[in-house]
């Protein structure tokens, strides 16, 4: 953001950080200039004015160095809030000269020591908000804090956790806790609303012991998974006992005052901290606090009475969660008592509806019977339901979300109902009124959603996209992914031609971040990227040439595996190739399209990596590396998928494409097929050998039996060249076809010689081919009697069920169709038999 300016230290003059303060604070006060100040402005007078003083090493002496340190303190506040409105760079020169001016005050000017409370607070705050995550800064930063005061304290702790910073919460700032207690304050003064502020200390100790539970659960729950690897350190757990006992007596004494949406906060908290955490120490100490939770008359409390008098934090639960629905059961119950009319006044939660969603991810977490938990999710589910036409469109999101913890109970698919059917009418509007506010992170979510709950119509969706689609510039494979997949879930309500073309706008967006430098999308995230394209083909909608040039690469090299590809496996090839045979089966208007698919998809993704991870297999295959991978590996199966693929391009039927073009296609893959054939001919001899060795082990997979998907390879691969050679002697009189037959003739015999050529060694240091590999599987060599042989019935009917033409009708039989009928034949009977 800033340019790097390299001033020589010097002492910071008090005329010099009075004006500077000053001025900052003057730039960045609202009330004071009515309008933002110019970016421009405020960078320019950062780097000249503010920068040197924040690298200063020492103060003026000349003058009060405590009025010094106070300028200086109140600077770095400023100075702060200046990087969060610019949206600074957390690794830039700004950034930067903040973080070491904190980190380093005890070695220069030392004016942290002067810094108050609330600014230290405010500090912490806007460098977690800027990204800084160096612990360092945070340390000095946070011995500044009083817990007399409890707001900057709150704010503090609020803001590290929020960044997942949870270490830093119990290391550095709960154990500066020193049995502090309170009383109750309210603020003074009138808010930006011009409404008298009512906030009170009690409303700062319920958030505070909120992100102190969150804080201690994220801490225990780290420290679980390094226990594992033999780090151990202590965690302050006096102190956070402490903390949380008085924190929760200061609120149950000020109980009056608090809300229900204070309650469900408290009753959070109490749910969330840990199983180490359970018991609540020192409460002897403040008995008011026992009767209250004793005058509750709590089922699981009384069930103990006698064994354990101990107050845990499943009994504070209960307590904050009697406090949220007491507005509308204590009615209920006097009304029963009494014989009162049934039609008066309707009571309600102490709350907004949308925050009662809360309590439904918490209800079934806190131990009471289990009518009164279906009773109280039936009144909060009822109660929003009941405003859902007043609710915002991330309320209603959130709303959904929320619904996934009651899925299955009787209230589910009518509240469900209602909140689409609500969503949709917000986004309709949206789609009208560009007034309407619609968050796209809560987008993605409710598309999410859609999808999980398998939500059949959103009209209001499918519009809104076709009307934000066209100011979007950049859309990241997940993203795209979970738009498309909600389309195709409402498609056949909403109309499958509609979200197809919205489906065709969405891949239209998707694309490589300009900071990223990967030659295709498949290869940065490969699993992602399968699934978007599993969601064309669900949707019948056709990415255009431009989606598969950043999808599969726009250069006319071969692609080559990338880390992140390795990791996932073979297993997002398969589903690659499948949804590229789908889009053989399409027909859009763009005449090069089919083209790009096979250039781009086909023969520069697809088949070489799969050439290359069959390669990478079979080399652990040859070096006895393979181990577990016998039983998770998903190269064999990618191989099938991979050749159904490419048959249906090349189309050896000449149904869509010309003799020379089919003649291209076979000439262009080969080279590929060859070796993949070869290499899967070794490894299923080798897994061959390890079914003899132990033929009493659990049978193989289906996405790793190099067996059966090796043949069927080899009878696709044969099958296109014997029926294209029979196809170009048809026309043989024409100059084409001569051309073309000699070509692919001389593929066909490069490939009966390769079915002749040694592979592998056996048992018995005997050669291993293709063919008598093909007759071993077929046969029973090499197992007793009683033992059917490797390629089995059932395995036969497999094959034959699932390849792409009938191996009984072919008009050109290869030596593997050829010699596959016959012993197929032969085992199938004989099994029958």
């Amino acid at each position: 953001m800033l340019r790097r300016c390299w001033l020589p230290r010097c002492p910071v003059q008090y005329t010099a950080l009075s004006a500077a303060a000053g001025q900052l604070n003057g730039l960045l006060e609202l009330r004071a200039t009515k309008q933002p100040v110019r970016s421009d402005v405020l960078k320019q007078f950062l780097r000249t004015d503010v920068m040197p003083l924040l690298r200063g090493t020492t103060v003026d002496r000349r003058h009060d160095s405590s009025e010094l340190r106070r300028l200086m303190s109140q600077l770095l506040r400023d100075s702060a809030f200046a990087a969060v409105v610019l949206r600074a760079h957390s690794d830039g020169a700004y950034v930067n000269a903040l973080a070491e001016c904190v980190k380093h005050d005890h070695e220069r000017m030392q004016f942290l020591q002067k810094m108050t409370s609330n600014q230290a607070s405010r500090v912490i705050e806007h460098l977690c908000h800027v990204g800084v995550r160096d612990s360092a800064v945070y340390a000095p930063l946070a011995a500044r804090l009083d817990f007399h005061l409890l707001k900057p304290v709150g704010r503090a702790m609020f803001a590290l956790a929020e960044e997942g910073m949870y270490q830093e919460v119990v290391a550095y700032i709960v154990p500066l806790y020193c049995g502090e207690t309170w009383t109750l304050t309210f603020d003074g003064g009138v808010g930006c609303t011009n409404q008298l502020n009512k906030n009170c200390n009690v409303f700062d100790a319920v958030r505070l012991l909120r992100v102190l539970s969150k804080a201690v659960r994220g801490v225990v729950e780290q420290q679980r998974l390094d226990a594992a690897k033999g780090a151990i350190y202590p965690l302050p757990v006096e102190s956070i006992q402490q903390l949380r006992t008085n924190l929760t007596a200061f609120i149950i004494d000020n109980s009056e005052v608090l809300r229900g949406g204070h309650w469900i906060n408290f009753t959070r908290a109490m749910v969330h901290f840990p199983l180490e955490f359970k018991t609540m120490k020192y409460l002897e100490r403040h008995p008011s606090v026992v009767r209250v939770v004793d005058a509750q008359r709590l089922p699981r409390r009384d069930a103990r009475r006698g064994l354990s008098d101990t107050v845990d934090t499943d009994d504070m639960a209960a307590l904050g969660l009697n406090c949220v629905f007491a507005p509308v059961e204590q009615p209920q119950q006097q009304r029963h008592r009494t014989g009162g009319d049934e039609t008066g006044k309707k009571p309600c939660f102490d709350v907004p509806s949308i925050d009662l969603t809360k309590l439904l991810s918490i209800i079934e977490d806190v131990p009471i019977p289990r009518a009164l938990q279906q009773r109280r999710r039936q009144l909060v589910i009822r109660a929003i339901v009941d405003d859902m036409n007043k609710l915002h469109f991330t309320d209603l999101v959130r709303f959904i979300h929320a619904l996934r913890r009651v899925e299955g109970s009787a209230d589910f698919l009518s509240s469900l109902n209602a909140a689409v059917a609500a969503v949709s009418q917000v986004l309709e509007q949206g789609a009208k009124n560009a007034a309407v506010y619609i968050p796209y992170d809560r987008l993605l979510s409710l598309a999410n959603l859609l999808t999980a709950f398998r939500v059949k119509s959103c009209r209001g969706f499918v519009n809104y996209l076709s009307c934000f689609l066209p100011t979007v510039n950049f859309m990241t494979v997940g993203e795209a992914t979970s738009l498309m997949n909600a389309l195709a879930t409402v498609a056949g309500v909403d109309g499958v031609e509609l979200c197809s073309c919205v489906g065709g706008q969405i891949l239209d967006k998707v694309g490589l971040s300009p900071e990223e430098d990967v030659p295709a999308l498949v290869l940065a995230y490969p699993l992602p990227c399968a699934k978007l394209l599993r969601t064309t083909v669900l949707l019948s909608a056709a990415p255009s040439s431009g989606a598969l040039r950043r999808i599969f690469g726009s250069t006319e090299e071969a692609l080559k595996v990338s880390p992140a590809l390795r990791e996932v496996g073979a297993s997002v090839l398969f589903d690659v190739a499948r949804s590229l045979y789908h889009f053989s089966r399409l027909k859009p208007a763009d005449t090069a399209w089919a083209e790009t698919v096979w250039c781009r998809g086909i023969v520069g993704a697809l088949m070489p990596l799969l050439t290359q991870l069959t390669s990478e297999f079979y080399q652990e295959v040859l070096s006895g590396e393979a181990g577990g991978r016998w039983s998770t590996s998903y190269v064999p199966l990618a191989w099938r998928s991979a050749a159904e693929a490419v048959f249906s391009w090349v189309d050896v039927n000449l149904d869509t494409v010309s003799l020379v073009t089919m003649q291209q296609r076979i000439e262009a893959v080969y080279p590929f097929c060859r070796q993949i054939a070869t290499m899967a001919v070794g490894v299923a001899e080798a897994q061959r050998q390890m079914r003899l060795k132990h033929p009493a082990a659990e049978p193989l997979a289906f996405s790793c039996n190099a067996m059966v998907h090796m043949l069927s390879f080899l009878l696709v691969l044969e099958h296109m060249l014997y029926h294209g050679t029979w196809q170009a002697e048809l026309d043989s009189g024409a100059a084409p076809a001569t051309s073309v037959k000699e070509k692919i003739q001389a593929m066909k015999v490069d490939y009966v010689t390769s079915l002749s050529t040694p592979v592998w060694k056996d048992a018995q240091g005997g050669d291993v081919t293709a063919l008598v590999l093909i007759r071993r599987l077929l046969s029973c060599e090499g197992w007793c009697d009683q033992s059917p042989p490797l390629l089995d019935r059932s395995s036969i009917l497999e094959i034959t069920t699932n390849l792409p033409f009938s191996v009984s009708l072919v008009v050109s039989q290869g030596p593997i169709n050829e010699l596959f009928c016959e012993q197929a034949a032969a085992a199938v009977v004989g099994i029958d038999a």
